[in-house]
């Protein structure tokens, strides 16, 4: 099983939304995947996958939901969508512990994980449940200078713990004119800079899409609805980090 890392600096980049459409774009292709959404203060995926979280359990491990031959944990399965954690870091390792450990994952190819931002309790008990033995990380950022510095940070964190960056995703990028078909790059250039300065090539360009933002957007999982051209290109930047994992 290769285990992926999903991350940013910086919260409201799309990472969620990066970290799902990854997983569901490996088992499209036929791969038996695992998602686990580490973000324990604020988990998203459920939201974006669409589905209602629950817990279930065969007594002694936990058993993973299933959307269309999709592994899915999350801590909203046990919380509820108003309820907010308020746990320190011991709670914090034990419940990602469980999740790792005490699931009955089955025999999977990939493990896609979703973090939030920073390098704090969720990353660091991550790499110690796998003994410091990730196989990549994929770096999400949006290219505001106020996301980029602190996106910077964490790719000087994953290179500390000698977690192998499969690059740089750029995620609302551009947006393409439905009137001129032309692209505005609306937030400028500045992770151009930031790939320069740390060595990290930035490996995907995500354009900023409007029906990503809407509900029926996110809920039907819109990388599937069609073969158009976002979902080819995203399609081959899946593949590349497939080829990368191994």
């Amino acid at each position: 099983m290769k285990t992926l890392m999903v991350t940013s600096g910086k919260g409201g980049v799309g990472k969620s939304t990066i970290a799902v459409n990854i997983a569901v774009e490996m088992a499209l292709s036929g791969y038996n995947v695992g998602l686990i959404d580490v973000d324990i203060h604020g988990p998203t995926d459920h939201i974006i996958l669409g589905v209602e979280p629950e817990i279930m359990t065969d007594g002694t491990h936990f058993i993973p939901m299933e959307i269309g031959g999709l592994k899915f944990m999350t801590i909203a399965s046990g919380v509820g969508e108003d309820k907010a954690v308020i746990w320190r870091g011991p709670l914090k390792a034990k419940l990602i512990d469980q999740f790792i450990k005490d699931t009955e994952w089955g025999d999977l190819d990939y493990m896609v994980m979703d973090f939030p931002p920073g390098s704090g309790d969720e990353p660091l008990e991550v790499l110690s449940v796998y003994n410091n033995k990730i196989d990549g990380a994929i770096v999400v950022t949006t290219p505001q200078k106020v996301a980029l510095g602190d996106v910077e940070k964490v790719i000087n964190f994953l290179k500390k713990m000698n977690v192998p960056i499969m690059g740089i995703w750029e995620n609302m990028s551009y947006y393409v004119c439905k009137y001129c078909g032309k692209k505005h790059f609306l937030f400028g250039h500045g992770t151009d800079d930031l790939a320069q300065k740390t060595g990290v090539d930035i490996t995907a360009r995500i354009p900023l899409i409007e029906e990503i933002g809407q509900d029926t957007g996110i809920s039907k999982l819109f990388l599937t609805r069609s073969e158009g051209e976002l979902r080819i290109e995203f399609g081959k930047y899946v593949d590349e980090v497939m080829k990368k994992l191994g």
